[in-house]
């Protein structure tokens, strides 16, 4: 079986978790395959201009599998292999000029966690949960999860999640906090994230990239610097061929049709 299974539809490429029995624990073999995956997207070796991510069974993602790979001998070299495997595959989501959407369907720990928030847009099943259980462990943050829990909730929120490891985010209050963008029925996440995958991946490919850039460029740099770059990206997407298709459509009062350059 599997561990990711792939599903085009139209613009659209839907990727599962599929390690149920195990919460979709990440394996070293797992993280390698779904970072080439979306890097295949950004070098556009596929079609796809959106992905939506999601886990099969109840839970999104346990995080890395402690249980395999030899944990032992990776003791000796996490480094290396953390700047090969999980770190890699959270900037390669970060930094792909297509919309991510995660559909949280369930619990994410752990690097888990940090793959969930690493989407662009994060809709959750009311029964998701946000667990950050390093420090149970005696492990700290990875998959990116200091850099983006302080980014979300700032420093006193992020170290009390981070130095207790107690308390499951619930996905009512993740989205209260900011961490998420929306929560749906159980039932009705998979049509929802669908939906709003579909309407990204059939829209203006080259703004909606260069709208991530702004807002991953402002979060490290002053507004003069922000005001600088928005300039710069405005100059981009007015010379897509998407731009006057959008005018286009606004003047005479009729959906666009992006066709993604």
């Amino acid at each position: 079986m599997s561990s990711l299974l792939q599903e085009t539809n139209g613009n659209l490429l839907k990727i599962t978790l599929n390690r149920p029995d195990q919460m979709n624990a990440m394996s070293a073999d797992m993280i390698q395959d779904l970072t080439r995956i979306v890097l295949d997207v950004t070098a556009k070796r596929t079609a796809a201009r959106a992905i939506l991510i999601t886990g099969s069974g109840r839970g999104f993602c346990a995080g890395a599998d402690l249980q395999g790979d030899g944990l032992a001998s990776r003791r000796k070299v996490i480094e290396g292999q953390m700047m090969a495997g999980v770190n890699r595959l959270i900037l390669a989501i970060r930094e792909t000029p297509v919309p991510v959407i995660i559909a949280l369907n369930g619990a994410a720990a752990g690097a888990g966690c940090g793959l969930a928030l690493s989407g662009d847009i994060i809709i959750a099943a009311k029964s998701a949960k946000l667990l950050t259980a390093f420090s149970r462990i005696g492990a700290v943050l990875d998959g990116g999860m200091s850099w983006s829990l302080v980014h979300k909730l700032g420093t006193a929120r992020a170290m009390g999640m981070a130095l207790f490891g107690e308390q499951a985010i619930d996905a009512e209050t993740a989205k209260d906090w900011g961490l998420i963008w929306d929560v749906v029925e159980d039932d009705q996440l998979m049509d929802k994230a669908s939906e709003m995958a579909h309407r990204l991946a059939n829209g203006p490919t080259v703004a909606l990239g260069l709208i991530k850039r702004e807002i991953a460029f402002a979060q490290s740099n002053s507004l003069a610097d922000a005001l600088r770059f928005e300039a710069a990206c405005q100059g981009q997407a007015f010379l897509s061929d998407d731009f006057p298709e959008g005018v286009k459509a606004f003047q005479e009062k009729r959906p666009a049709q992006f066709k993604g350059e």
